[in-house]
């Protein structure tokens, strides 16, 4: 399985938050790899330990905080749900039992695993399917001896398919129980900071270092295909608006307020709906212009748009030739129609700045109004 290296800030999206809690208990810039016997010299393990006392082998403490979340979640559920911290990590684990098929030998299992840290305000979940074979084995003295051999399937990491309803459910209790806590997409907890695992851990069969094991601890990483969007929980990162972004904002809002009503590009337009074109399986948005909602054209020389998710904007200059909007890269948007209600566009890739040359996506825009 391949991870890539963490990374804690995007143009959309800020994890400084995870990679300065991670710092804080992990020596992660130190050369060498932590041992077994080192890391428990180390300060970010005793802070951890002092928590983990507070957390779980305070037992009253347990009882109060999570043993009431477990038996909260049964009411809830009507069905079991199991609980445990993670002593040397960093987690308390838990189990929604959804399905369950026993056989005499085999044991197919269906649940939703989440995950609480008392690192910092995170948390996971992911459906899991797996099963349970009991097999024999061979032992001396000769003797009827069996064992039991488990397997995970595969980790639904979103609210898709089967786990849809109960996923989202259990998402919303868990933010109820802990406001303010941030749900770790997958694709940030399976990246890497290198330390975070300690040496011993090289033998087993599992990605290593990864920001699920720094912030849950090693149950919450999975060796196994993943079903579903790898980037939900993204919007709980979005960044905050900056002083120029508000002011770029600003120029949008007074530019729709400004606009008449007449047959013109130059204005304010909302992206309605987009297809692929036909022969185009994959979408490959304008450079920085991803998930974009609005496109302000008002000014005849600078445009300005505004990210779907985030709702930040960001400026650019253009130019209009041959019926084709050219922002100056090797993707531009060839105009198809223009009204007062409506502008098409088509995604053009130009080869002579290294583009394919080909149409691949057809845009809708309609124009945006003072409500």
């Amino acid at each position: 399985m391949y991870l890539r290296p963490f990374k804690n800030e995007y143009r959309e999206h800020d994890f400084k938050l995870i990679a300065d809690t991670i710092g804080k208990y992990f020596a992660v810039n130190k050369a060498r790899r932590p041992t077994s016997k080192t890391i428990a010299k180390s300060p970010g393990f005793k802070r951890i330990d002092k928590i983990v006392d507070k957390e779980f082998v305070n037992q009253k403490a347990y009882r109060e905080k999570w043993g009431k979340l477990t038996s909260h979640l049964e009411q809830v559920f009507k069905t079991s749900v199991y609980g445990r911290p993670d002593l040397p990590g960093g987690g308390f684990f838990g189990e929604v039992i959804i399905e369950v098929d026993k056989k005499p030998d085999f044991i197919r299992q269906k649940s939703l695993k989440f995950y609480v840290s008392i690192l910092g305000p995170f948390f996971a979940i992911h459906g899991v399917d797996s099963s349970t074979a009991l097999l024999e084995m061979e032992t001396l003295p000769a003797q009827n001896f069996k064992a039991y051999f488990d397997a995970i399937h595969a980790v639904t990491i979103s609210p898709v398919f089967e786990y849809q309803e109960l996923f989202r459910k259990l998402e919303d209790e868990l933010r109820s129980f802990f406001p303010g806590y941030r749900f770790v997409p997958y694709t940030i907890g399976m990246s890497t900071i290198k330390n975070i695992s300690v040496v011993v851990e090289f033998r087993e069969r599992r990605p290593i270092d990864t920001i699920y094991e720094g912030l849950f601890g090693t149950g919450a990483v999975y060796d196994c295909r993943e079903r579903g969007d790898r980037y939900y929980g993204m919007k709980d990162w979005v960044k905050p608006l900056n002083k120029r972004e508000k002011s770029l904002i600003d120029v949008v809002s007074k530019h729709i307020a400004d606009a008449e009503d007449e047959t013109t590009i130059h204005k304010v337009w909302k992206l309605q709906e987009w297809k692929r074109l036909e022969g185009f399986e994959t979408v490959i948005m304008l450079g920085g212009m991803d998930d974009f909602d609005v496109v302000d054209l008002t000014d005849k020389s600078n445009c300005i748009v505004i990210s779907n998710e985030r709702g930040a904007p960001w400026g650019g200059k253009y130019k209009i030739r041959n019926e084709v909007i050219d922002f100056g890269t090797n993707v531009m948007l060839r105009i198809v129609e223009v009204s007062k209600s409506t502008l098409t566009l088509i995604l053009v890739f130009s080869k002579k700045r290294g583009g394919r040359g080909d149409d691949q996506v057809e845009l809708r825009f309609a124009p945006l109004k003072n409500s």
